[in-house]
């Protein structure tokens, strides 16, 4: 190769500041590197991986709300005399349920959550509470068989919780 070919790699011959001849090896990429990019692009596009897809809701959360919401239906009742009691108990079990929610996943703000508003009170609210905690043992009796022996426990806890609740209700 004489001085006056130009290779992909180096540059002509150039005069350098203390006057004599030299080669000054490019700045620019080499033919290897720009195939081996061009080669390798398609298999780094392969190679990432597909963002996992997001978690199921957590079953717990379904029952901290319904806790929460028959709280709310037992306050209303004030000619019931274990009302408040029945609220207080169901209100502790929608913060220790949601409380094990927020253990295992772990909220992303620091907001709370906005308050719900109040559902509308049904003719009969003692009919409409004893229907409710009805239905929170049958959910969390159903949701036990699926839940880890750790969390499994809190859950059959509250289901009991609401069946002996639904006896001082009859």
């Amino acid at each position: 190769m004489d001085d006056q070919t130009i290779s992909f790699a180096r540059l002509p011959p150039r005069r350098t500041a203390a006057g004599n001849m030299g080669r000054v090896i490019s700045e620019t990429v080499s033919r290897r590197r720009v195939l081996f990019a061009v080669a390798a692009a398609p298999l780094a596009v392969a190679c990432t991986a597909e963002p996992p897809p997001p978690p199921p809701p957590d079953p717990l959360s379904a029952l901290a709300a319904q806790a929460r919401a028959d709280a709310r239906l037992a306050q209303s009742l004030t000619t019931v005399p274990a009302a408040a009691e029945i609220a207080k108990a169901r209100e502790t079990h929608a913060s220790l349920l949601q409380a094990e929610v927020d253990r295992e996943r772990p909220p992303l703000s620091s907001t709370a959550p906005p308050a719900p508003t109040a559902p509308p009170t049904p003719p009969d609210p003692l009919a409409a509470l004893r229907t409710a905690l009805d239905e929170a043992v049958r959910e969390a009796s159903a949701t036990v068989a699926s839940l880890p022996s750790y969390r499994a426990g809190l859950v059959g806890s509250v289901a009991a919780g609401c069946a002996s609740l639904r006896e001082v209700l009859s």
